[in-house]
C-alpha cells in the first residue's frame, strides 16, 4: 500500500502526547525540543606523572638481554655513548686517563656518588581542575507506528553552542634522588672545561684533541645530541625553573625557557568549542504485555526497546593535522556505536486525574572505535606534544564502559486533557572506559587515576508541564499539538558534570493511509 502523508487532526485520546513509548497504527508523532543547559565539574588532587622527563634523568625501563640498564638518552648513561666502532666515551675516556696520568669524569662506574638505580626518577604533582560548561541546542525526534503495537524511532540531537571553561591550578616540588647525578655533570662540565686550559691539553695530538672536543660538545653545548645543559640549568625542579632545551617544549610558545605555568597556558585555553549534529538514535518500541498506553482503556502495559546510536557527532581532529588547535576543540558525539536494550512499564489509574505510575530500564553497550588522540600535559608522558603522540600514537582504540540507566516517574492531569504535571528521577551508572594505545602507562591514566575514574555515576530529577491540545473533544482551535515546558537538576553526581538543563518543547501529529 502506497503511504501518501498529510497534514490531519486526527482524533487522539488525552494520553498521547506525553512521548508514550508507542503510537497507534500508520501515525506519525514529530516532537521539536529546545534546551539550554549549565553544569559543572570540579576534580580535586588529580595525579600527574611527567614520566618520559624523569625517564630524561635516568631510563629505569631499557634494559639490554643481560639486566643491565642499556638507555641513551639520560644523565646516567652516557658513557655508554659510542664514539666509534669500538669505543665508548666512558672506555675511551678511561684509557686516556691511565696513559696521561689525568682524572677526566669517565660518566660511568662510581662517579655517580650515590645515585640510587633501583628507583624511577617522578616529575610528579597534582592539580585540580574546575569545568563550566554550557550547552544550548534543538532535539529532533519522529515516531511512526507501524502497528498499534510497534512503533520505529529516530533521533536527531543538534548542538547549537558548547562551551566549556577550563581552569587548571597545578601543585609540585622538587624531583628526589637526583642532586648527586646532577652535581656529577656540573662538576664534570668544570673539570673538562678547566682542562682544555692545560698544557697538557695543548700538547695532545690533534686527533685526540679533536676526540675529547667532540664529547665536550655533544654533552655541554646548546647543539649537542646529549647536551646535559637543560638538566643543569633546570636542576631538580625544572617545572619551576624552566625548560631551556627545545625538545622539551613546543616552538609555538616562542620563549627561550618555558616552566609548567607556560605549558599549562598553552595545552588548556581558557575556553573550548563545539558545534554541530550529535549522534543520531533509531529505534524500536514494542508493547510485550496489556493494552498501548495511549489507549482510553489502557491500566497497564510493558514495552521492550531497541535502538542503536550511530557516531555522527563530531569527535576531536588529530593533532597531527591541526596542532595546537585540537586543544580549543570539544567533542559533541561519543565516537562510539551504542546499542541500547531496555524494558518499560507503567500503570495507568483511569480516574479523574489519570494517575500513571511508569519506570524503565536499560542497558547500552559499545563498539570499539578508532579516535584521535587528545594531546595533554598532564595525561602523565611529556611537555612536548609531538614526543605525547610519539609516546602514544596519533590514535587510540577506544571502548565506551556499559551504561545502566533506570527511570521512575508518574504524572497527574489536575485538568483532564488540559494540564498534564510530571515528576522523574533518572539515575545513570556507566562502567571504565576502555583505552588501547601505543603506551599501557596513558591507557591506564586515562582509564582512571587518584583523583578520577572514568566510571562515573549520576542521580537527575526531572519536571515538566504538559499543555494538552491533542485531544478532539477538548481541543482549542483547529490544530492538534502538545507544549511541554520542563527543567532537569542534577541531585548527585560522581566523576561527571553537575548541573541543570531547561527545555521547551512541541508535538503534532501526520496520518499516512
Amino acid at each position: 500500500m502506497i503511504i501518501n502523508i498529510i497534514l490531519f487532526l486526527i482524533f487522539l485520546s488525552p494520553s498521547i502526547g506525553q512521548i508514550l513509548p508507542t503510537v497507534p497504527r500508520n501515525v506519525f508523532r514529530f516532537t521539536i525540543e529546545d534546551y539550554s543547559a549549565d553544569s559543572d565539574w570540579n576534580l580535586d588532587d588529580q595525579d600527574f606523572n611527567l614520566r618520559d622527563i624523569g625517564l630524561a634523568y635516568f631510563d629505569h625501563m631499557t634494559k639490554n638481554d643481560s639486566g643491565y640498564f642499556s638507555a641513551s638518552h639520560d644523565l646516567y648513561h652516557m658513557g655508554d655513548q659510542f664514539i666509534d666502532s669500538v669505543h665508548t666515551v666512558q672506555s675511551y675516556l678511561s684509557s686516556f686517563n691511565g696513559l696521561y696520568g689525568t682524572n677526566l669524569p669517565v660518566f660511568g662506574g662510581t662517579g655517580y656518588g650515590d645515585f640510587d638505580t633501583t628507583k624511577q626518577i617522578l616529575v610528579s604533582g597534582k592539580f585540580s581542575e574546575s569545568r563550566e560548561r554550557k550547552e544550548s541546542g534543538r532535539r529532533y525526534r519522529i515516531d511512526y507506528g507501524m502497528s498499534d503495537k510497534i512503533t520505529l524511532t529516530v533521533m536527531v540531537p543538534i548542538v547549537n553552542s558548547l562551551k566549556e571553561i577550563f581552569v587548571i591550578d597545578p601543585s609540585y616540588g622538587p624531583i628526589a634522588g637526583i642532586n648527586d647525578l646532577i652535581t656529577y655533570h656540573e662538576t664534570s662540565k668544570a673539570y673538562i672545561d678547566s682542562f682544555f686550559q692545560t698544557s697538557t691539553y695543548a700538547n695532545l695530538p690533534i686527533g685526540q684533541r679533536d676526540t675529547l672536543e667532540l664529547i665536550h660538545d655533544d654533552f655541554y653545548t646548546a647543539g649537542g645530541d646529549h647536551s646535559v645543559l637543560w638538566a643543569i640549568y633546570s636542576q631538580d625542579d625544572p617545572l619551576t625553573n624552566g625548560f631551556i632545551d627545545p625538545r622539551f617544549f613546543p616552538e609555538e610558545i616562542f620563549k627561550d625557557t618555558v616552566n609548567l605555568s607556560d605549558l599549562k597556558d598553552y595545552y588548556y585555553p581558557v575556553e573550548k568549542k563545539g558545534t554541530g549534529v550529535n549522534d543520531i538514535t533509531f529505534g524500536i518500541n514494542m508493547l510485550l504485555k496489556g493494552s498501548p498506553a495511549w489507549s482510553q482503556t489502557s491500566k497497564g502495559a510493558l514495552y521492550g526497546k531497541l535502538s542503536v546510536s550511530i557516531p555522527f557527532g563530531y569527535t576531536i581532529q588529530s593533532f597531527s593535522d591541526i596542532g595546537s588547535k585540537q586543544f580549543k576543540q570539544l567533542n559533541i558525539g561519543a565516537g562510539v556505536t551504542r546499542l541500547t536494550m531496555g524494558l518499560f512499564g507503567g500503570y495507568s489509574q483511569n480516574k479523574k486525574m489519570r494517575l500513571r505510575l511508569y519506570g524503565a530500564l536499560d542497558l547500552s553497550i559499545s563498539t570499539s572505535e578508532l579516535l584521535n588522540t587528545p594531546v595533554s600535559i598532564f595525561s602523565g608522558i611529556h611537555t612536548n606534544p609531538d614526543s605525547i603522540v610519539n609516546a602514544v600514537g596519533n590514535t587510540y582504540k577506544f571502548k565506551e564502559g556499559k551504561w545502566i540507566k533506570s527511570l521512575a516517574g508518574f504524572e497527574i492531569q489536575p485538568i483532564s486533557g488540559r494540564i498534564l504535571l510530571r515528576v522523574e528521577s533518572h539515575n545513570i551508572s556507566k562502567d571504565q572506559d576502555s583505552y588501547d594505545s601505543n603506551d599501557d602507562e596513558w591507557d591506564s591514566w586515562m582509564n582512571s587515576h587518584k583523583g578520577y575514574d572514568s566510571a562515573w555515576s549520576r542521580w537527575d530529577i526531572r519536571t515538566e508541564i504538559w499543555l494538552l491540545n491533542s485531544n478532539s473533544i477538548r481541543r482549542v482551535g483547529p490544530f492538534s499539538f502538545d507544549v511541554v515546558l520542563g527543567a532537569q537538576f542534577t541531585i548527585n553526581a560522581k566523576y561527571t558534570y553537575d548541573g541543570y538543563q531547561v527545555f521547551a518543547g512541541l508535538t503534532t501529529y501526520l496520518q499516512g493511509w
